[in-house]
């Protein structure tokens, strides 16, 4: 089937985010959309998200140092990868003569499959010709911290592996790869096969959430609301429903429409806000404890390492602290095997 091309050649960055924004307000789904409605992203909720396609949220533009310089590395590490096999030697003495495994190129382009026109896809590279795999795939390149990529348990982050899930499944392709550089001098790459269950998941969670953002918009448009506190109103019920995980940009939001309503009232309790507020409660009390106890486990750590005079203590596969200008530690217990 033959995908639908929106061109993005030498778009400014911030033109193509408004492209992006524009069909986010279309209720579609994108690559760093799809772990979002999966439950798998650590910073946006799903509420947010939704609301940003409704229209009764704001949909900033955020632009930093790090994804300054994350853009304008890509060509680096995309071209690393054509020469990389798992050993950096090997890869840098492929480079010094010119001994290219793999090719790559860029597509400019936001795809849509016209199967799944609620999906968009904004790949980084298009792999053209690979040396252990087959056919065409995807390249995403990520440019992380060693700290952040330490913390990883069990390998790639799972909102990475539902991006690039999505996007195989919109361009049709089996595989995909991601370049990642550490620290900006460690590479790594590592290879997804295409995974029918998460893409069939996928597909789902973006035709519900498209669907509901058509049917809220509906709402809206019927209803005609003189202010964005009535607009809210008027199809909140609509709203997904809030995710066992916490986020910090839910919070956000729902204090923002708190702060703009006028006509705030008072409320009787019920058993379900009886419930929440014990809860809410007995977790502060927890919080607080577990704070204090932490802090004094911290300065007893530190008492022992400064009596010692150390830097770093090595737990060996378990983790390790390190006391430099912060106090980092990193431990997890290893299960002992028995034989």
């Amino acid at each position: 089937m033959k995908l639908k091309r929106i061109p993005t050649a030498n778009l400014p960055y911030e033109e193509w985010v408004e492209l992006r924004k524009s069909l986010v307000f279309k209720g579609m789904v994108g690559g760093s959309d799809a772990s979002t409605l999966l439950g798998l992203n650590p910073w946006t909720s799903k509420i947010t998200r939704w609301n940003q396609s409704v229209g009764t949220a704001n949909m900033k533009n955020i632009d930093n140092e790090v994804m300054f310089h994350g853009r304008l590395l890509e060509d680096y590490v995309a071209d690393l990868w054509q020469y990389w096999t798992g050993d950096p030697v090997e890869m840098i003495n492929n480079y010094q003569s010119k001994t290219k495994l793999r090719k790559s190129i860029r597509r400019n382009s936001i795809f849509i499959n016209p199967e799944y026109p609620f999906l968009f896809a904004n790949i980084d590279r298009q792999i053209t010709s690979h040396d252990t795999e087959e056919g065409k795939g995807i390249l995403e390149i990520k440019t992380i911290s060693g700290y952040n990529a330490d913390k990883w348990e069990g390998g790639i982050p799972p909102y990475y592996i539902a991006q690039i899930q999505l996007y195989m499944l919109v361009l049709g392709y089996n595989y995909g790869q991601f370049a990642f550089l550490k620290d900006g001098r460690h590479m790594d790459v590592f290879t997804v096969e295409a995974n029918p269950n998460i893409q069939a998941t996928i597909v789902e969670e973006a035709f519900n959430f498209y669907n509901s953002v058509q049917d809220a918009r509906k709402i809206i448009e019927e209803g005609r609301p003189t202010n964005p506190t009535e607009a809210y109103r008027m199809i909140s019920h609509l709203e997904p429903d809030i995710e066992d995980e916490y986020k910090v940009d839910l919070d956000q939001f729902l204090s923002e429409k708190h702060k703009a309503m006028v006509d705030r009232v008072s409320i009787d309790s019920d058993d379900e806000l009886k419930n929440l507020t014990r809860e809410y409660v007995q977790a502060r009390q927890e919080e607080k404890l577990a704070k204090e106890t932490k802090q004094l486990h911290m300065q007893q750590l530190k008492q022992i390492m400064l009596h010692r005079g150390a830097q770093e203590v090595d737990f060996g596969d378990s983790g390790k602290i390190v006391w430099g200008k912060t106090f980092n530690v990193r431990f997890k217990e290893k299960a002992e095997v028995n034989f």
